[in-house]
Formats: structure tokens, C-alpha cells, sequence
């Protein structure tokens, strides 16, 4: 808002020096009218006249619009400060209001962002929940599987147990029944080496009278010497030499077989349908020099030799202990 000070104080003394005029007029009238009519009386006595000086009632009047004039300037300065004022809070509510408008912005800026904060709050909140609820799912269910594996192992172990307590007591019968077969082992062993000492001493005894009597029957066989083999037997099996058959060659071969038998320790049922090919040396009186395994199953030889050393072996008959001195066995236990 602007102001034209200086022209509107020219119109306004004009005004006023006219107004003071017409008044001037006017009280000049009254005067000389009332002196006209009063003239030397007041209240009906006489008096003097009065005169008036107009340097005084010009000083007055200019004093009067000086003041009026100030007064005047005051106004208007007040007016135009006023004015001012009025402008400067104008300026200042409408800096007021933009600014708010500007802090409207920012707060409704600000509420946005706090309403994506809280729905990004919200979402994480909702996802956190979830990854809760999922890992609370998964861990229950990985203690349900921990739960049945751990119940699945009891009854495993019980089971186990269970079979671990039965083979221990199957265990324990076969312990049993093998130290009962030990200790029968241990008996026969006990009496098959007396039994053998015995036989021992018997074939050392019977080795001195065969050995006169090989003595003799080799002078015997020194005369029949220029005896023919091959000839028929009159059961018609073959003949050897000196007159003896195969016949009775097998039927010794038998005794034999049948004499390692009979110190055959473990069941024959372990070992059937095996064999052991025994090659066994013999004196004339039946006397054991050696014996090897020359084919077979390697656990049933093993009992075989052990078993044929231990044998009482029948001396063979002088007509064909030659064929028999060392002869093949086919052993199988019976």
C-alpha cells in the first residue's frame, strides 16, 4: 500500500485555511452585528467598545492550524504506520499461510511416510510372523521326527536286545554242549592214548614176533619164488601172485578203512559226501610207518590222519603184503 504525504497535506491546509476564512467572516458578523444592536449596553447599561486585533486572532488561527496540521501529520503518520503495521501482518499471515501450507505439505509428506514405514513395519511384522510360525512348524516337526527316530531306536535296541540276550543264551548252550563234547574229546582222547599206549606196547611186542616171522616168511617166499601169478581162481576172480585175489586185497583195504573209522571222532554227518585219498604206509604186521593225504577235502584229511594214526591197523597176510605195504584209501567216514 502507498501514500502521496505531501499532496494530501497541500489539500487539506487549503481546505482548512478556507474553513477558517468563512468561520472569520462569520464571527466578523456576529461582532458587528452585536455591536450594532448592544452598542454601548449590556444587559441595558452602556459600555465600551472592544476592539478586536486580527494579528491576534491571525496568530491564533495559525497556531489553531499548525496544530490541526500536526495533528493531521500525527494522523497520518499513525494512519500510514497503522497501514504498515497492517501491511507487515498481512505479509506476515501470508507468510504465515504458506508456511503453513508448506508445513501441511510436510506433515502430510511426513504422515505418508510414516504410513509406508508402519505398512513396511506391518509387512516385516506379517513376514516375521510367518518365518515364526514356519520355523515353529519345522522345528515341531523336526522333534516329531527326533521323537519317532528316538522311539524307532528303543525299539531297536529293545529288539536287538532282545536278540542279543537270545544269541547270548543260544551262545551259552553251544558253549555248554561244546564243553561237554570238549570234555567227552578229552575222555576219549584220554582213553585213545591209553588205548594207544597200550597198542603201543602191544604192536612193539607183536613187532619182535612178526619180525622173526617176516624173517621166516621171506625164506619161505625165497623158495617159492619160481611160483607163476595170473592164474584163475575157482570163484572166479583174478589170481596174483602167490595165489592171492583182489578180492581179498579189497576185503583188507575194508578192515582198514573200517579201523580208521572207528577213530573218527567228529559226526560223519558233517563231512558226507567228502573224501580224503590217504596214502598209508604199513609194516608186514600191520605197524603204521607213515601216512599222507594225496587229494581231497582239506578238513576231512586232517581228521582222517588224525584219525588213522591213532587206528590199530589188522596185519595183512603175508601172501599179499606186498600189494598192501603202501596202498591208496579213499576214505569216507561211514
Amino acid at each position: 500500500m502507498s501514500y502521496k504525504p505531501n499532496s494530501k497535506l497541500s489539500i487539506a491546509i487549503v481546505i482548512s485555511i478556507i474553513l477558517h476564512i468563512i468561520l472569520i467572516i462569520i464571527l466578523g458578523y456576529r461582532v458587528m452585528y452585536n455591536n450594532d444592536i448592544n452598542y454601548g449596553r449590556v444587559n441595558g447599561n452602556s459600555i465600551d467598545a472592544i476592539m478586536v486585533d486580527s494579528s491576534v486572532m491571525a496568530e491564533q488561527y495559525e497556531r489553531q492550524l499548525k496544530t490541526q496540521i500536526s495533528q493531521k501529520r500525527a494522523e497520518q503518520q499513525r494512519q500510514q504506520q497503522i497501514d504498515e503495521q497492517t501491511q507487515a501482518l498481512q505479509e506476515q499471515q501470508l507468510a504465515q499461510q504458506q508456511r503453513l501450507k508448506e508445513l501441511e505439505k510436510e506433515r502430510l509428506k511426513v504422515e505418508e511416510l510414516q504410513k509406508k514405514e508402519a505398512e513396511a513395519a506391518q509387512a516385516a511384522r506379517i513376514a516375521r510372523q510367518k518365518e515364526d510360525d514356519e520355523r515353529k512348524a519345522k522345528e515341531q516337526l523336526e522333534e516329531q521326527q527326533r521323537q519317532a527316530e528316538k522311539k524307532r531306536l528303543e525299539q531297536q535296541q529293545a529288539e536287538l536286545a532282545k536278540q542279543q540276550a537270545e544269541q547270548e543264551a543260544k551262545l551259552k548252550a553251544e558253549r555248554e554242549l561244546l564243553e561237554k563234547q570238549r570234555i567227552e574229546n578229552e575222555k576219549k582222547q584220554a582213553e585213545l592214548a591209553k588205548q594207544k599206549e597200550e597198542q603201543a606196547k602191544k604192536q612193539a611186542a607183536e613187532k619182535a614176533k612178526r619180525a622173526a616171522q617176516a624173517k621166516k616168511d621171506k625164506e619161505i617166499d625165497k623158495l617159492l619164488g619160481g611160483l607163476t601169478s595170473g592164474t584163475s581162481s575157482p570163484s572166479g576172480g583174478t589170481v596174483s601172485r602167490k595165489g592171492v585175489s583182489d578180492g581179498e586185497i579189497d576185503k583188507y583195504k575194508s578192515l582198514v578203512q573200517n579201523a580208521i573209522s572207528n577213530k573218527f571222532i567228529n559226526p560223519n554227518k558233517l563231512y558226507s559226501g567228502r573224501n580224503c585219498v590217504l596214502e598209508i604206509q604199513i609194516a608186514p604186521d600191520g605197524l603204521l610207518l607213515n601216512v599222507s593225504a594225496k587229494g581231497g577235502d582239506g578238513s576231512l584229511c586232517r581228521e582222517a590222519l588224525s584219525a588213522t594214526k591213532q587206528a590199530v591197523i589188522p596185519k595183512p597176510n603175508s601172501s599179499f603184503y606186498n600189494q598192501v605195504k603202501t596202498m591208496i584209501i579213499d576214505f569216507q567216514p561211514k
